[in-house]
């Protein structure tokens, strides 16, 4: 097994091992992957990178979005929308004026999101969401729909 094909592969069992939240987890851990990569592409003067790694992330973003449930998740859903809506327009500003300090900053916020759902789901594990990364009345399972994500975007 070639190590594009391993790596594909253990990307494809954790998703389908994950939990819903584990699911956003890994999501926001692609994002900011793509988002390092284009950073990567903007200090080598690669366009079709950059613009490959940042649609990435758009698409990432599009899923995050599309699962939202505002019916149960209340503020919080709509939070994240609000959330989900100005990252996109900052990664698309970006693109349009190849910045990498705004890349960076979108890095930097990303990280910070992606731990508070780690610390969910850490919360999750061992009896209940009580952290201050979610309101604990707005159970995360509840914020985003359980169906699967799609695994193409990781």
């Amino acid at each position: 097994m070639t190590t594009n094909n391993a790596a594909s592969e253990y990307r494809k069992r954790s998703v389908e091992g994950a939990s819903p939240v584990g699911l956003v987890v890994l999501l926001y851990g692609g994002m900011i992957t793509s988002l390092m990569r284009a950073i990567a592409a903007v200090e080598a003067g690669n366009i079709e990178k950059r613009v490959n790694e940042l649609n990435k992330v758009l698409a990432m973003l599009a899923e995050l979005q599309g699962t939202l449930d505002f019916e149960k998740g209340g503020a919080v859903a709509q939070q994240l929308e609000v959330f989900y809506t100005v990252v996109r327009s900052q990664v698309l500003e970006a693109s349009i004026k190849n910045s990498k300090p705004l890349l960076e900053e979108l890095v930097k916020h990303m990280t910070a999101v992606k731990e508070a759902w780690q610390q969910v789901e850490r919360e999750s594990l061992t009896g209940g969401v009580t952290g201050t990364a979610v309101p604990a009345q707005a159970p995360v399972t509840v914020m985003h729909h359980t169906q699967p994500l799609a695994t193409g975007t990781l």
